[in-house]
């Protein structure tokens, strides 16, 4: 097999000694059906792109210590195999950490349990985690590696590692770990445009790129500041951010038509080497959609810094829509690359026909109502005096139900406020199984007539308890966790009790649900009649449908929650918006006897059937999350 030995300087990069042009761009094989990875890399190859680059996200590949999943949406050899055939070199970026609004930025949230374990350090425990995942993860990769014939020229060290820290042992680390196991193609990494965030991540890299985003004059600044802190090394642009991430709750927009080309075509002539991020953005499916903390990309006016998970979808009004279309920056983008090329201008259509898209309504007939039967559909059952995390129950996503029982509390000559104990990220809670109030991370309370006139971080109401014993259920969901800066060590997931004033209630019964096998639960025929407001039910349905040809599962009507088609999960559904349909690939889908399970956590209505439509909806101001 031929080597594909990369080098570079100053001027620019080299293969086998002869000058090469990157022109590359993100997508990420996890969040794209494989049936679809073929089609996205042939409009990658239509556009004029030579290279991918992908992040390889640990928290997928090894959910549970020590065993590891390299199948399906998952086969990193199969994506590589992909690329190389069409004649695509490939960037690869398997650092633990990767950010990319993903949940905890990639990392195991089995590792928040152990709480004296420093995150993306140099500490013993941590890299002792990353070094078994290297010793799993390397060998599916290394046949790839170009000094192997396979089509990865660089592998990324870290990501951003300069917005967070400046450990060069830990870099150092990572380093030595790859080479350990084989890896001898030059190493990257990839930083904000700024001193200190270069110096701070660069350490160990062989060349390293900036990341920006995509508007005019900030290529001048960010070549600037690349030379003056790298002077040797080619502008490589590892992240030229062409879209943006999408909040649940937040206004969306689409970034205008002609920032994004003239952009890149400032890039190219500045000699860039230019990844688009993303290229083709893809799908958070299940509950991987991360975080963020501060006022968003699209600010309500007086907004304070808070919370803000992020969307299923991650069109990130990239290149490529989420379902894999072109959009109109794509051939503008690709006429910007056609001219500066030589090549002749081409009309604003592919080769590629679009994909086939089908609509159908399905009846939702059957229904579970979650705390009927709580244990139908949790993980495990274990009573604790003091409620714990979902990281210290062994659970990483999904909803975790805490159960206290209060023994003949009266009402005080104070107004005490009953209120959550560090709760992460929202709460349903219920009286005496009579839904009583949803409290959502850093905003407040949602009450459907609850007393609720409590003030405070966590305050629920003012309770004036009348001397009986009073069950609680309190139903918290993981929204997804912060992916970026240092908070990332700081988000485990549930609560640390139900509080009475300063008095914290024992008598806990902990159910963990990680949504991730719903076989157990026992279904009954369901109509408009049964329905109970802000009960969270299981709604199910079956259906026939053309197997292979895409579809969006329109949520509108619906609450709060979660999709499963097959057993798969779609992901997350809200009704603030501004998404108000799922992504569905037709490779999930089969001609006969598919199976929907709707999880609204909070319905507002009875819904006795759900549309798929051939369209996305990602739209409008958004709503408030509550």
């Amino acid at each position: 097999m031929a080597e594909n030995k990369l080098t570079f300087d100053q001027n620019g990069f080299y293969l086998d000694g002869k000058p090469f042009r990157m022109y590359a761009g993100d997508l990420h094989y996890f969040r794209i059906h494989p049936d679809d990875w073929e089609r996205r890399l042939s409009l990658a190859v239509d556009f004029g792109l030579n290279t991918i680059q992908t992040y390889v996200p640990w928290n997928l590949h090894e959910k549970k210590a020590g065993e590891y999943c390299f199948e399906g949406i998952l086969d990193l050899a199969a994506f590589l195999a992909a690329c190389q055939k069409q004649g695509l070199y490939v960037l690869l970026r398997p650092a633990p950490y990767i950010c990319s609004e993903w949940d905890l930025g990639g990392l195991p949230a089995r590792l928040l349990a152990n709480k004296d374990m420093t995150l993306r350090s140099s500490d013993p425990a941590y890299l002792a985690e990353v070094r078994r995942y290297y010793e799993a993860l390397v060998p599916v990769f290394r046949p790839y590696l170009a000094t192997n014939g396979g089509p990865i020229l660089a592998v990324a060290l870290e990501n951003e590692y300069g917005s967070y820290d400046d450990d060069h042992a830990y870099i150092d680390a990572l380093a030595d770990m790859l080479r350990e196991n084989g890896v001898d193609v030059p190493f990257y990494t990839t930083d904000g445009p700024f001193e200190p965030m270069m110096m701070g991540g660069t350490h160990g890299s062989d060349f390293i790129g900036v990341n920006y985003r995509a508007l005019a004059e900030q290529s001048a600044l960010a070549f600037k500041n690349l030379r003056e802190s790298y002077p040797d090394g080619p502008f490589f642009v590892g992240e030229f951010w062409a879209g943006r991430g999408m909040n649940w709750g937040e206004p969306f927009y689409h970034r205008a038509p002609e920032e994004v080309p003239t952009a890149y075509r400032e890039a190219l002539e500045l000699g860039g080497n230019v990844c688009f991020y993303m290229f083709s953005g893809g799908t958070n499916f299940g509950p991987m959609g991360g975080a963020n903390f501060g006022r968003s990309y699209s600010p309500r006016p007086n907004t304070p810094a808070r919370y803000i998970p992020m969307m299923t979808s991650y069109d990130a009004d990239a290149l490529l829509r989420e379902d894999g279309e072109p959009t109109e920056k794509y051939f503008r983008c690709r006429d910007v690359l056609d001219e500066y090329l030589g090549r002749p201008k081409r009309p604003h259509t592919t080769p590629i026909p679009a994909r086939e898209k089908q609509t159908l309504t399905v009846s939702l007939t059957e229904a579970a109502y979650l705390l009927d039967d709580p244990d139908a559909v949790a993980a495990s059952c274990v009573k604790e005096t003091t409620p714990r995390y979902m990281e210290d129950h062994g659970q990483a996503y999904g909803l975790i139900l805490y159960s206290i029982d209060t023994k003949g509390f009266r009402q005080t000559e104070w107004d005490w406020t009953l209120r959550l104990q560090d709760m992460k990220d929202r709460a349903e809670i219920y009286m005496n199984g009579a839904y009583y109030c949803t409290y959502m991370r850093d905003r407040g309370v949602k009450t459907a007539g609850a007393p609720v006139t409590g003030t405070g971080a966590s305050a629920l109401a003012v309770w004036r308890p009348t001397g009986e014993d009073v069950h609680f259920d309190v139903l918290v969901e993981n929204m997804g966790r912060i992916n970026f800066a240092h908070h990332i060590e700081n988000e485990r997931k549930g609560m640390r009790g139900l509080l009475y004033g300063d008095h914290r209630f024992s008598d806990c019964t902990t159910r963990t649900i990680p949504l991730d096998d719903l076989s157990r639960l026992v279904y009954r025929p369901y109509t408009a009649s049964d329905f109970k407001p802000h009960q969270p039910v299981f709604l199910r349905g079956r259906f026939d449908a053309k197997g292979g040809v895409d579809t969006y599962v329109c949520t509108e009507g619906f609450g709060h929650g979660y999709v499963f088609v097959n057993g798969i999960s779609l992901g997350r559904f809200d009704e603030a918006g501004p998404q108000y349909a799922l992504y569905l690939p037709g490779g999930w889908l089969r001609d006969r006897d598919n199976e929907i399970v709707v999880l609204d956590i909070d319905p507002k209505s009875a819904s006795t059937e759900i549309s798929m439509i051939d369209r996305p909806i990602i739209e409008g101001e958004g709503k408030e999350l509550s």
